[in-house]
């Protein structure tokens, strides 16, 4: 392995770490703003019902991050070289942190919440009447598009697009009967 003097090594372990840091601290502001915004929707929607479709996958980041922090304090037994263990340490608490971050992130995006009028995704509410068409992604991963109105774009995973598209035509069909309740009278 090549040689890195002390100073080099601590320069590009604080650059990693503020880099990993910032992620993860951008990722907390965005999970904090939809843990409130969640629970003032949940407060105003009383009909409103809670979905969570990552549970495992977040469990298993969590189990990553776990061992990745695990790996960080016993790096000193997977080298041999005492002079490269700053860097092991700081590469698997780098990794410890983006999959903290990715927690985060696969939390609020694998939660969604349906109303009888739209559903709450992220950190912003989407109302059905607003959507344009939700379009299969083509490749390898089979993500789902869902088109708005005011030009917004959002692409959430196969089973929420499908749990999405089978409630927005629940809401057409009510609508629909709305209307001719409404010209019979």
């Amino acid at each position: 392995m090549f040689q890195m003097n002390n100073a080099l090594q601590w320069i590009v372990s604080i650059a990693l770490v503020l880099y990993v840091g910032y992620s993860l601290v951008k990722s907390g502001k965005e999970y904090s703003l939809y843990k409130k915004n969640s629970k003032a929707f949940l407060e105003t929607h009383k009909d409103a019902v809670e979905c969570r479709y990552g549970k495992w996958q977040c469990a298993l980041l969590v189990v990553m991050t776990v061992a990745c922090i695990a790996m960080a304090l016993l790096a000193q037994h997977f080298t041999d070289d005492m002079a490269q263990i700053l860097l092991y340490r700081v590469a698997y608490l780098c990794i410890a942190i983006v999959f903290a971050g990715l927690t985060l992130e696969m939390w609020m995006h694998r939660t969604i919440i349906f109303s009888e009028d739209g559903f709450f995704i992220g950190t912003q509410y989407y109302r059905y009447r607003m959507i344009v068409t939700l379009e299969k992604r083509k490749g390898i991963v089979k993500n789902i598009k869902v088109l708005f109105q005011n030009g917004d774009v959002i692409e959430v995973s196969q089973r929420i697009g499908e749990e999405i598209r089978v409630r927005f035509n629940e809401y057409k069909v009510k609508k629909k009967e709305r209307k001719e309740k409404r010209r019979k009278h």
